[in-house]
């Protein structure tokens, strides 16, 4: 074990910022890497080393998440709706959807573990502008890079790191659900109140 985790902290030591933003672009894309793999040494050595910086491990992670991002955004722009052209009941579902629930799908998916490189993908299907898209997603990916790089920097790259991160992303998960949660009983009260002004408008 002693020996895994000397290499991932020589590993990430040597790929540097710009490695940490490649790799964080991999992993927002759909290719299935796991950010803490190297997020854990990041935070790990920014607490621990001089001339590694927290904030520029945070800048280069998220800018390679957002980055990843778009790629899916433009990937399912382009190529998935060609795929997906005989399917156009499924299409229209998916853009309708968007344009109703597209901006908190796209703050919250990123801070989802085992969803938030795959968001983007109904995002670029739907077209989503991308005054919505950039910044709802560039502050999820914030907050789940820092997240990690946090983790790193408190309790190290070894098992109670490894551990927290696990039960940090089960936090985030339950953060996640809460937003979901509030959005829905939000979007149910305003439905309630229209439909309810709506019967008002017709009694008249």
């Amino acid at each position: 074990m002693d020996t895994i985790l000397d290499f991932l902290l020589e590993f990430v030591d040597s790929m540097g910022y710009f490695g940490i933003y490649v790799y964080m672009l991999l992993v927002g894309t759909f290719i299935p890497v796991p950010s803490e793999v190297v997020l854990l040494p990041a935070g790990y050595l920014a607490a621990t080393t001089a001339d590694k910086s927290f904030g520029l491990y945070l800048l280069f992670g998220s800018l390679g998440s957002l980055s990843g991002a778009l790629i899916n955004y433009h990937f399912a722009k382009i190529i998935v709706k060609k795929i997906l052209k005989n399917k156009r009941t499924f299409v229209a579902k998916v853009i309708k959807f968007f344009r109703a629930h597209g901006k908190i799908s796209t703050f919250v998916g990123p801070i989802t573990p085992g969803l938030g490189q795959y968001i983007s993908l109904p995002a670029g299907i739907s077209h989503m502008k991308f005054r919505y898209f950039i910044p709802l997603t560039y502050a999820a990916n914030i907050i789940w890079v820092g997240f990690m790089l946090t983790l790193g920097f408190t309790f190290g790259d070894g098992e109670h790191g490894h551990a927290a991160a696990t039960n940090g992303a089960l936090v985030l998960l339950g953060v996640a659900i809460i937003i979901a949660s509030i959005y829905v009983w939000l979007e149910i009260r305003k439905s309630k109140a229209k439909q309810e002004l709506k019967d008002k408008s017709i009694e008249e």
